[in-house]
């Protein structure tokens, strides 16, 4: 079990206490992480996924003592993972994005987190929620302590839009989260999820015990193999964002960060590509952007990591599996209107995006 002694406002109590005598541990091989890196070295952001409905990570650095501690929490395994502060600190770092919710926690000490272009400071008791894809990282440099919350939106979905209170006439009423304010800016721009993210600035440092009481009964639920630990993790993230929005105890303020000149570029080719099954000609791609191929080329190329016709691609094989999906239309048909001509190729750049050729994917869709 994790000691409930770890997510402490006393970082000196903290760095005396021997991380190996916690007892939380199942691996410490971070193969079996449920956080999954992908970096290309031509892009300039990292994108983060993961495999769980939803992660709980604690991170500390002790400078001091050139260490710094991550330690992984889902409902099937528990990581714990030491290495030199000096590590850290020698590599070259990207911003990144991620295809679910963040929420950072501070604990201890001071967090800086990059978002998008600016830097912004969060003290123990303060938390960001980023939306998903918003351009962000966070920098621990000094003795720091946080908590993340890693949450699928269908997870959220799972959580929240089941969250009712009862009036007096025994009706229910949903109960509003700021995830709703992000969800509805999301359906406006779905490519970049709107780049939303909202501050909690906690007013009275009184507060900060009754939300790490909250944190660590998610952690002892997490950790053990009793019945029911699933439901009463989506209890307790609803009591923990009650308090958050609680305006006697923080102050939320929600941001919209703007798409810089580049990503415009990206946002105009992909609302393109969505509206047209086929891949764009160089000069029709001048033509919506306004710019030189070879530079809207570059460019694509550093915020994707793909090139321009694959980058297209994407849109087409995603145009496939909707046509799989919805329609009567055989395979052969979906290749012709997606302009491909060798069924051979079309099979090979499908499997190579969903895992299995597109006559066993629609099999699975009607098995379902």
């Amino acid at each position: 079990m994790y000691r409930k002694t770890t997510f402490s406002k006393d970082i000196i109590g903290y760095s005396q206490e021997r991380i190996a005598d916690r007892e939380i541990l199942r691996s410490e091989d971070m193969n079996r992480s449920h956080l999954i890196l992908f970096d290309d070295i031509s892009s300039l952001y990292q994108f983060f996924d993961i495999n769980m409905p939803y992660l709980v990570i604690y991170e500390s650095v002790n400078i001091g003592a050139n260490a710094m501690v991550y330690q992984e929490f889902s409902e099937n395994n528990k990581i714990l993972k030491e290495r030199a502060y000096t590590d850290l600190a020698d590599q070259t770092r990207k911003l990144h994005t991620h295809n679910f919710y963040e929420l950072t926690f501070v604990l201890s000490g001071r967090l800086t987190m990059c978002i998008e272009d600016e830097n912004i400071i969060y003290n123990p008791g303060d938390c960001c929620l980023c939306n998903r894809n918003i351009h962000h990282m966070e920098l621990m440099d000094q003795d720091t302590e946080i908590v993340l919350f890693l949450i699928k939106e269908e997870y959220v979905h799972d959580v929240f839009d089941t969250n009712y209170y009862y009036d007096r006439k025994g009706s229910p009423h949903l109960v509003g989260t700021v995830f709703d304010v992000f969800f509805s800016e999301n359906l406006k721009n779905p490519l970049y999820d709107a780049k939303v993210y909202a501050d909690y600035r906690m007013l009275y440092h009184d507060s900060l015990e009754p939300l790490l009481r909250i944190m660590n009964q998610m952690i002892t639920e997490i950790s053990g193999t009793h019945s029911g630990k699933s439901h009463m993790m989506k209890a307790l993230l609803c009591r923990f964002f009650e308090m958050l929005e609680n305006d006697a105890i923080y102050q939320e303020e929600v941001h919209w960060a703007r798409l810089s000149n580049e990503e415009q570029i990206i946002y105009q080719i992909t609302e393109a590509y969505k509206k047209k099954n086929g891949i764009f000609s160089r000069e029709e791609i001048e033509k919506i952007t306004g710019y030189n191929g070879d530079h809207v080329e570059r460019i694509v190329k550093r915020h994707t990591g793909k090139t321009l016709s694959a980058y297209g691609r994407e849109f087409l094989v995603q145009k496939a599996a909707e046509l799989l999906r919805d329609t009567d239309m055989s395979i052969l048909e979906i290749c012709e209107r997606l302009g491909y001509s060798n069924r051979y190729y079309f099979n090979k750049i499908f499997t190579g995006k969903y895992g299995v050729t597109p006559s066993v994917f629609r099999q699975k869709i009607a098995q379902n």
